[in-house]
């Protein structure tokens, strides 16, 4: 065949592999510009939180408190991730929005490749398809970490060769510096008798954290403090509708008490340990992508707040549930429920505004807990569905 002949082929192939490659970011950036009643051109997404992150950088830079800014929102996060955002602090912000836009395309990419999507192609369509749905759309819209910090995770657990020369925990240990729920891996690990990558996870935690210190000892004082002391930084938030935790439901349903907060704590913290037992369960039989994911949502669930955005678990998990053949159906038919659920947000219709929440009806309030309970029993059904996985048969089907 002559090179003539095979040039418009190979240009076609590459034509399609470009298009395929490039269309996550596009959604992303279509995604982006047209939310909260924007027109999509001139591109200028709003992305809230991204802005709240290059406030609190510049604030550090200039010699004030980035917890004092005065704005509507605050900056909730500890001063290391203040430090990390100071690169893009000084870009336009048209520039910064795409920066983040696209690469909140390109993590969840590496995210979906790596439990289990074999084909790249495949993880850029499937990506796609993903960045529409609530959570990961609300990421999108919000300048939101959470893909990020997922996919700091993700990587540093589900290995490669060309990656392997980096020692295990110390994505675990950033992600855990800029928000502290992942650390719950760093308790997977322990669980699963990886004390070095423990150690490594712990240490960068300890490193970042005490940069954070360095840069901003009063921030610093001022952030861990007032988390001892229970401040979540959001206030009365725990209560909003959209706070799909389990102490953000069980406030809603019992009323804004101290016997609430106690249930509620009690159970995000059952919650935590449901999540570390049944991530050790999928590590035992080889499955360490559904480890990860399970130990995932519940950071979700037993997290103060997790807003309906944070819920990017959802991800890799509808993932999982695709190509995993060999699951029992009373584990599968639950857990696609719980993605349906919170991939389209159905509560979404309740109202939410000056604490309306407070007085729900029964049927508004059992509406409004849905999330965080089919979550639960997720976790629960799948430390069940792991003991009874044979450890010896292949985690993948040789046809997925």
């Amino acid at each position: 065949m002559s090179t003539a002949a095979t040039s418009p082929t190979l240009a076609r192939r590459l034509a399609r592999a470009a298009a395929v490659a490039v269309l996550p970011c596009l959604v992303a950036l279509f995604v982006a510009g047209s939310s909260w009643d924007r027109g999509l051109l001139p591109w200028n997404p709003q992305l809230a939180d991204l802005d709240v992150y290059l406030r609190a950088a510049r604030a550090l830079v200039s010699g004030q408190d980035p917890y004092r800014m005065g704005e509507a929102l605050p900056f909730i996060y500890p001063p290391f991730a203040a430090i990390l955002a100071i690169p893009l602090a000084w870009l336009p912000w048209t520039w910064t929005s795409a920066l983040w836009t696209i690469g909140v395309a390109l993590a969840l990419v590496a995210i979906l490749h790596r439990v289990g999507l074999r084909s790249w192609r495949l993880s850029l369509v499937a990506s796609a398809m993903l960045l529409v749905v609530d959570p990961v759309r609300g990421n999108v819209e919000f300048g939101q970490v959470g893909v990020f910090l997922a996919a700091l995770v993700v990587l540093d657990l589900l290995r490669t060769p060309r990656t392997d020369r980096w020692p295990t925990g110390i994505g675990i240990g950033l992600a855990a510096a800029i928000k502290l729920t992942p650390g719950l891996f760093a308790i997977h690990l322990l669980l699963t008798r990886r004390w070095r990558s423990a150690l490594v996870a712990g240490v960068t935690f300890l490193v970042a954290t005490a940069i954070g210190a360095v840069v901003d000892p009063a921030g610093s004082w001022q952030f861990w403090t007032g988390l001892l002391g229970g401040d979540t930084g959001v206030g009365d938030g725990v209560l909003y509708l959209y706070n799909q935790s389990l102490l953000g439901a069980t406030a809603r349903v019992m009323g804004d008490t101290t016997l609430a907060t106690v249930v509620g704590l009690a159970l995000a913290a059952a919650a935590a340990v449901l999540g570390v037992v049944a991530a050790r369960a999928w590590h035992h039989v080889g499955d360490e992508a559904m480890a990860i994911t399970v130990c995932g949502l519940a950071t979700l669930l037993a997290s103060p707040v997790s807003w309906f955005h944070h819920y990017v678990w959802i991800a890799p998990l509808a993932v999982l549930l695709a190509i995993r053949r060999r699951w029992p159906t009373w584990f599968v038919v639950p857990a696609w429920l719980f993605v349906g659920w919170a991939a389209t947000s159905p509560y979404a219709f309740l109202p939410s505004a000056d604490l309306v929440e407070l007085d729900y009806r029964w049927w508004q309030d059992a509406f409004s807990v849905v999330t965080p309970l089919l979550g639960a029993l997720v976790l629960a059904l799948g430390w069940r569905a792991a003991r009874m996985v044979d450890p010896d048969r292949p985690v993948v089907d040789p046809d997925s």
